[in-house]
Formats: structure tokens, sequence, C-alpha cells
């Protein structure tokens, strides 16, 4: 399994705040790092098929980036509530993929 993978993966069912969102994470991505969220307080939405008619409700979903806006290191309120082990990991994968 990707490192990066196996880092994110125990977020996966729990809630994470990141700048103005908070969510659950439902699914965790490698390339790029991040978070599939689904917001748990917001009214549910239309979801739509392949030609644009309504098919069912959903509460929102959004793909939020781990790496922090300067694009250098990990998002620094994902840090805030990772273990500092995870964090620190973390943080060195998305360094050395930078470099």
């Amino acid at each position: 399994m990707n490192e990066i993978l196996r880092l994110l993966e125990p977020l996966i069912g729990r809630e994470v705040h990141i700048a103005e969102h908070r969510g659950t994470v439902i699914e965790v991505h490698d390339d790029p790092p991040a978070l599939i969220m689904r917001a748990e307080d917001a009214p549910n939405g239309f979801q739509v098929d392949y030609l644009g008619r309504p098919r069912s409700m959903a509460q929102p979903t959004w793909t939020q980036p781990i790496v922090g806006e300067s694009g250098n290191g990990l998002h620094p309120d994902l840090q805030r509530q990772l273990p500092l082990e995870t964090a620190r990991a973390l943080d060195e994968l998305i360094k050395s993929q930078r470099s």
C-alpha cells in the first residue's frame, strides 16, 4: 500500500476541520494527496445522473487537498488534528514529492 494512503486511511470515518470546512472523511486519495469529505451538517442536495436529471438526495461531498496553501507541506489545520508522528511523516512525504 502507498505510504500516503497508509497514513491517511485511519482518518476515514473521522470528522475533520480544515479552514472553514468541516466534514467526515469518507475516502482518501494519494495522487494528489486529498481527503474526500462529506458535510454532515449541510442539507441534502440532489445528485444528478449523466444527463443532468435529479436522481437522489445526498449530503454534499468535496475533495480537500491535504497540502497547505503554500504547497510546501501538510495543511496546518490538518496537522493540528493528527497524531504528531503521523503529521510529521505526511509533511515529510509532501516535501519530498515537491523536491
